[in-house]
């Protein structure tokens, strides 16, 4: 497809019509969940809340907000590393190999390499701290909110923090294998809030202000004013320009390379040949929350309309029915116990079948939702829960799968960026250094092997005995291991060998001086040739070279 240039005003115009299609999809599946992300037609100004419908259910509500949060804490956890810089192995090697045939000592390389890893340490936890010092998660999670319900949001990384766009607010096209081809943003900004130059631009000649949106009833230096930014991506670049009333503004063009690109366009499912992804409700559990809306709406008013308490009087009879209702608690009426009766709806066995369908159509709600649902049972073991919640996390997969290739890794690299233009971080030799994602889907796979090591140390302490795994198990790997499925850093925290040894010669040397005590050896002389004993015990012995 040929890209529109000129007008983004136009450009906007001829996407608005495939955009439209998937927010009315995003819509419905908002009002069975999250009515309130439901705004008016162009999702600006005041809330329409004549639009807005209230479910019947819950469920719907609740799986959302799980799923975000899920989403949130995988991608984004709070106490972990989101992505470590790591050196690439062989042009590491191919330095090390000219630095050696230059003269330099295996030893000064191997302290050079270690002292990097602390550096690169170092510099990591520097962007952590930004992360978590900035409104960066609170803008994800928007975002995140707006993938499971509508399948599309855009992102937009400033210096000054992050910046979610709903559906409603831009147009994205894409090629026929998903990269983004061109993106145009229309925000409705306060014209007292927009730059002098911007303001001197609208001004006509007779000194009236131009491009004022109409219908708003407020003064015209109150109204907004439609801006533009037109966002278009090329083989290896990205750039971006602003526009208003059809002219560019002034300063406000700029570019980047497509791997540090500012602007995010997020899709929660990868479809070829379509701008636009559905969302997770939509793909998982919408005629679900269709079905378990009617039941939960008939059963409600049904339920309403069996506790009400409503009497007939037959017309002929004596009873008077205004008497009666005005008739005090204990009291007495003349009249036929015949002739009043109380009205019955007699819809239990309905009301029960719907109830068990309402029940089945939850239960798959609950699964769909990440909804952890334990069965209903008297003996249900912690393992029977671990391996629910496992599957549970583990059907997440895909999701994590492209998230944390369009919003995680792009999200790190544009943070890079921009902490080097602000001094906080030294500039970093790409071709060496290049940062790794080790949240998502490497993380599901880290659970996995701390799932598969747990598992295979009980089976192997059933088969062969505590006794066997001290003899055949390593246990400084098995630590290692340990450690590295879980994410955890072992400096400070485990005994190196080095250590272990040590405190294992020390432990001897006061075993002999114990021993030599004991045995009556109090003289210093025998003191003094213990002790000597001791110190050779702890001394390395010479190698075959060295003799």
């Amino acid at each position: 497809m040929k890209l529109r240039t000129g007008n983004c005003a136009a450009t906007y115009k001829a996407l608005e019509s495939e955009r439209n299609a998937q927010v009315e999809k995003g819509d419905t599946c908002a009002s069975f969940t999250l009515p309130y992300l439901i705004s008016d037609s162009d999702g600006f100004g005041q809330r329409d809340n004549s639009i807005q419908r209230n479910p019947w259910n819950g469920v719907g509500q609740k799986g959302c907000q799980t799923i975000v949060s899920k989403l949130l804490l995988s991608l984004l956890p709070p106490t972990e590393q989101i992505f470590r810089l790591t050196i690439d192995e062989i042009k590491m090697a191919t330095q090390q190999q000219q630095m050696l045939q230059a003269g330099a000592p295996p030893e000064e390389l191997a302290k050079q390499k270690t002292e990097f890893d602390l550096a690169l340490a170092r510099l990591e936890r520097v962007v952590l701290n930004d992360v978590e010092t900035s409104n960066d998660r609170l803008a994800i999670q928007e975002a995140l909110t707006h993938l499971v319900v509508y399948g599309n949001a855009l992102i937009y990384i400033e210096k000054d923090g992050l910046k979610c766009f709903p559906m409603r607010k831009y147009v994205l096209k894409r090629d026929a294998i998903g990269n983004p081809l061109e993106c145009v943003i229309c925000e409705k900004i306060g014209y007292q809030a927009l730059p002098e130059a911007v303001k001197q631009m609208l001004v006509d000649e007779d000194g009236e202000v131009k491009g004022l949106i109409p219908g708003e009833d407020a003064p015209d230096y109150q109204k907004n004013i439609e801006v533009y930014t037109h966002v278009y991506w090329e083989t290896n670049k990205v750039n971006w320009y602003q526009e208003v009333m059809g002219v560019e503004v002034e300063g406000q063009r700029g570019s980047a390379p497509k791997d540090e690109s500012p602007f995010l366009p997020l899709r929660m499912y990868r479809t070829d040949s379509e701008s636009y992804s559905p969302s997770y409700i939509e793909a998982v559990c919408l005629a679900d929350l269709r079905t378990a809306e009617a039941l939960s709406q008939a059963i409600t008013e049904g339920a309403l309309i069996a506790a009400q308490t409503k009497h007939l009087v037959k017309p002929s009879s004596v009873v008077n029915p205004k008497k009666l209702a005005e008739a005090a608690n204990g009291a007495y009426l003349a009249g036929n116990p015949d002739d009043v009766f109380t009205i019955r709806t007699d819809k239990g066995n309905d009301m029960n079948v719907a109830l068990q369908s309402l029940a089945t159509v939850e239960a798959r709600l609950a699964q769909s939702l990440m909804l952890h649902n334990p069965r209903d049972a008297e003996r249900v073991t912690a393992e029977e829960n671990r391996i629910l919640i496992n599957q549970i996390e583990a059907s997440l997969g895909s999701v994590f799968s492209i998230l944390s290739q369009e919003l995680v890794r792009p999200y790190i690299a544009r943070k890079l960026v921009l902490l080097t233009r602000r001094g906080k971080l030294p500039t970093l030799p790409n071709d060496l250094v290049k940062p790794v994602i080790s949240v998502g889907l490497r993380a599901l796979g880290r659970s996995n092997d701390l799932e598969k090591t747990a598992r295979f140390m009980q089976i192997l302490q059933q088969t062969i005995g505590p006794e066997g795994i001290g003899t055949f198990v390593d246990t400084s790997e098995l630590i290692r291991r340990l450690a590295s499925s879980m994410g955890m850093e072992l400096n400070g925290l485990i005994k190196s060998e080095e250590q272990i040894a040590m405190e294992q010669q020390q432990a001897q040397q006061q075993a002999v001086m114990q021993q030599a005590m004991q045995s009556g050896m109090a003289d210093p002389q025998k003191l003094a040739n213990a002790a000597a004993t001791s110190q050779e015990m702890t001394q390395p012995q010479p190698t075959e070279e060295q003799q």
